[in-house]
């Protein structure tokens, strides 16, 4: 059985799950964004654009290892790993982020918690870019 089309699926299905994970956080976090006004709107950026590294790790993950997929197509299925950490992880640090902006808007002076644990989520992420290096 040629196990080509089944890696080169893995590999862009990997990478396109992050990006997935990164527009579903973004979309939860400027839903809470928008609901709490103009006056507020661009004081939560920090929190609310949050969400977009995923596909930036899966992106990057699928660019740097192009060429070693070329010699290795098993790469293929670690970058679908590395997709799917990244779309759960988008999924839950938009709620998170969502969460904290929700926080300001009520008066609470909370950004720097909301960051703090919004970046909880983010570290399975950045554990699942690093593997794609070490295996």
């Amino acid at each position: 059985m040629d196990h080509s089309v089944l890696n080169q699926l893995s590999f862009y299905l990997g990478i396109g799950l992050g990006l997935a994970g990164s527009a579903w956080g973004l979309s939860v976090a400027f839903q809470a964004a928008l609901g709490i006004g103009d006056k507020q709107f661009f004081s939560v950026m920090p929190l609310a654009v949050l969400p977009s590294t995923q596909g930036i790790y899966a992106l990057l993950g699928g660019i740097l290892k192009k060429d070693a997929f070329a010699a290795n197509p098993e790469i293929g299925g670690v970058l679908l790993l590395v997709g799917v950490a990244c779309l759960i992880s988008g999924i839950y640090q938009g709620k998170v982020c969502a969460a904290g902006i929700r926080a300001i808007g009520e008066g609470r002076n909370t950004l720097g918690n909301g960051i703090v644990a919004a970046a909880m989520p983010e570290t399975y992420a950045v554990f699942s870019f690093v593997c794609l290096f070490l295996l």
